[in-house]
């Protein structure tokens, strides 16, 4: 059960990120989501927190990376059946590059974490 416990970040957001982009295209411009500095810091942050999820799941950074990647992949796939979506390389790079900073800043950064962070990350 433990084990289940440590994936449930991962699994909300990749819930977030499937919601989001499961919304059609029409909904994504009345709700001001279309704008193009907010499309890339999203994809860039919430591809972030998905790699530093994964970590706390799986404690291996170049899994945790592979695996945002992949997921960003499929999530793009995943809008060629979206009303009015369709896939974007550019979507895929900006998720990697998300993902890339995550894992840079866990294989950097995680011996200098405050130790609660340290815990709940490694428990």
């Amino acid at each position: 059960m433990k084990k289940f416990k440590d994936w449930i970040p991962a699994i909300t957001i990749m819930m977030i990120i499937f919601a989001l982009s499961s919304l059609p295209g029409p909904a994504v411009d009345a709700a001001g989501l279309n704008k193009y500095s907010l499309q890339v810091s999203s994809h860039l942050i919430l591809h972030m927190l998905l790699t530093i999820a994964y970590y706390k799941a799986t404690k291996n950074i170049p899994l945790s990376i592979l695996l945002t990647v992949l997921y960003a992949i499929t999530d793009e796939a995943h809008q060629m059946f979206t009303l009015l979506r369709s896939p974007s390389l550019f979507d895929i790079y900006v998720d990697s590059l998300g993902s890339l900073i995550s894992g840079l800043f866990l294989w950097k950064l995680l011996p200098t974490l405050p130790k609660k962070l340290k815990i709940w990350l490694n428990d």
